[in-house]
């Protein structure tokens, strides 16, 4: 028998490029709330839309986490409000912020996008995001596989997750597939 298998190159769609040059009151006063800056919105090309949000079942303005591989939009995800998130459908799932591992050794992957710009924002900028949280039973790691590429032999990884199930879940997870030794 013959035990070879045809591999093929999976399509995934691509969004639009952004623009980002300000934002609306409310979103800087979200981020403030968070203690986020502007300067960070604008370094990780944070931008703003009206998206139609599963959640919400209609077109609400939202905050665009723009997802990039080598300087190249490769997908979006939308926050709403109360947490409403979708991501743009049919693209590729890639770590958020994935373009900072570049010349780095050290990563620092946390659970969500804000933590990201929480990081970010205190200087860490070594700090990627799973694209999709933290959940229970089994996780979708797609994201991981699109980018393992991106991380040299040497990579050591420095796992910071919420520190409840899903969370501790995703973390043996991720140590498990990157190697306990490298995290």
């Amino acid at each position: 028998k013959d035990f070879t298998e045809k591999h093929t190159q999976i399509e995934y769609k691509k969004p639009k490029q952004v623009e980002v040059s300000q934002y609306t009151e409310n979103c800087l006063k979200f981020f403030k709330s968070r203690l986020i800056s502007e300067k960070t919105l604008l370094e990780l090309k944070v931008s703003e839309s009206v998206e139609w949000m599963p959640k919400a079942k209609k077109d609400i303005p939202t905050i665009q986490f723009n997802y990039f591989r080598n300087g190249e939009l490769i997908n979006i995800k939308s926050r709403g409000k109360d947490k409403d998130f979708k991501l743009y459908k049919d693209a590729e799932l890639i770590f958020y912020n994935l373009d900072c591992t570049i010349d780095n050794d050290t990563i620092i992957i946390v659970e969500g996008e804000m933590d990201a710009l929480a990081l970010y924002e205190c200087g860490l900028h070594n700090v990627i995001s799973v694209p999709n949280g933290a959940t229970m039973g089994k996780i979708n790691m797609e994201y991981l596989d699109n980018c393992i590429n991106s991380f040299n032999d040497n990579t050591k990884f420095i796992l910071a997750v919420d520190n409840d199930k899903a969370g501790l879940n995703l973390q043996d997870e991720l140590a498990r597939r990157l190697g306990y030794e490298n995290c």
